[in-house]
């Protein structure tokens, strides 16, 4: 059954709001009474909304009833891959999680890939307590038509076909994006960007990500626009031999070499935080000078795009809690007035290091309506496999029309 655009627009807006009176959808949508009555009703008839129970109107009046869904007749699975791990989650269609997995990836060759996957996928199916009506998947890289790995250098995939070999050992509908675009459409229906019709989502770990919706629409990217994006023109060289591009700065393996360089020894990314917050000297430049980058990116993303709401997250993120002025001193780098007056470039080595300051949560440029604080959150990899089953509630809801019976 084919559904009318205004009852898919209203069926979500109930599913990522909460349960709603008529009025106050047709109120939302801008419909007439008579008009919701009619959209709403092929969504009640086929289950995908319920009434659910009283609730008295201000003044006279009968009761109306609230339209919601029934959140615990769905099931869904998602499965974040990265370089050494399988996390997987079932969560219900509000993407609460209900049972979470993580095994060992057994190796980097495809088949054994498609065969680690399909079992965490059966041995969840099993656990879920009703039939799974999808799964997503998502890996970092470029993934072409929600079917091909195109190229992901974690996992040192290129042209692999990797959603219809995985169809073949699973029966459920299955869906393939790259792991920013899952984590962002989490932020979007039920996350930070909820009540936000414009926002951006930035992580920083191994790699950086980018992901963008205006008007309530996820903006498609092939690649991260903002991954060498110029921060200095005197700063670092990434391996591609950006000089003081983003990637020079913040991401782990980048930070990690500086440091490591200055010790003469091996260092974990979690170890430079930690020296960094000891104040040890070439940690916290590095960590400095990584947060002053992450925070001019920020400020460009908001002129670029004019979204008020960024997100900042990924393995890597620690790095604005180590640093949390630095973040901000970027943030204003280029902020209009002398607000920023003083700030040293990233780029600049030889800065002055000061021990980190006040964590900059609710601050912003007095009078300065561009320089908007970002959301803070690591959001671990069980978060990115909830991305991924949100991939496929996108995807089904509302299409598939009727709860389980």
């Amino acid at each position: 059954m084919e559904l009318h655009p205004a009852a898919r627009t209203v069926a979500v807006d109930v599913l990522v709001s909460g349960a709603q009176s008529r009025s106050q959808l047709a109120k939302k949508m801008r419909l007439s009474p008579a008009t919701l009555t009619r959209i709403v009703r092929p969504l009640l008839d086929t289950g995908v909304l319920v009434e659910s129970g009283a609730v008295r109107t201000p003044g006279r009046g009968r009761s109306s009833l609230p339209l919601d869904v029934v959140a615990d007749d769905y099931r869904f699975i998602g499965v974040k891959l990265t370089t050494d791990s399988i996390y997987a989650v079932v969560t219900d269609l509000r993407a609460q999680i209900l049972a979470v997995e993580t095994v060992a990836e057994p190796s980097l060759e495809v088949p054994e890939v498609v065969g680690a996957v399909a079992g965490v996928v059966a041995r969840l199916s099993a656990r879920a307590g009703r039939p799974v009506d999808a799964v997503g998947v998502t890996v970092g890289g470029r993934v072409d038509n929600g079917e091909m790995v195109a190229d992901s250098p974690y996992l040192h995939w290129r042209d692999v076909p990797f959603r219809t070999l995985l169809a073949r050992e699973v029966p459920a509908p299955l869906y393939l994006a790259n792991d920013v675009v899952g984590l962002t459409m989490a932020q979007q229906w039920f996350g930070y960007g909820r009540t936000h019709a414009d926002f951006a989502l930035l992580t920083v770990g191994a790699g950086v990500g980018y992901g963008l919706v205006i008007d309530h629409q996820v903006v498609p990217t092939h690649a991260s626009p903002v991954s060498h994006l110029p921060v200095d023109p005197y700063g670092p060289v990434c391996a591609r031999g950006h000089r003081g591009c983003l990637t020079a700065y913040v991401t782990s393996e980048a930070m990690t070499a500086y440091v490591a360089q200055a010790h003469r020894r091996r260092l974990t990314y979690a170890q430079v935080l930690a020296l960094a917050r000891d104040g040890d000297p070439a940690a916290l430049r590095v960590v400095r000078e990584a947060a002053h980058a992450l925070g001019r990116t920020v400020a460009a993303i908001t002129a670029f795009t004019g979204v008020e709401r960024i997100i900042v997250s990924g393995e890597g993120v620690g790095l604005a809690d180590a640093a949390p002025d630095a973040l901000r001193e970027g943030r204003l780098d280029h902020a209009a007035g002398d607000s920023a007056a003083g700030v040293s470039p990233a780029g600049d080595r030889a800065a002055g290091n000061s021990a980190a300051g006040d964590h900059a949560a609710g601050d912003s440029a007095a009078g300065d309506s561009a320089a908007l604080e970002p959301i803070i959150d690591r959001m671990d990899f069980t978060e990115w496999a909830r991305g991924a089953a949100v991939v496929a509630i996108q995807s089904q809801f509302p299409s598939r029309l009727g709860p389980i019976s």
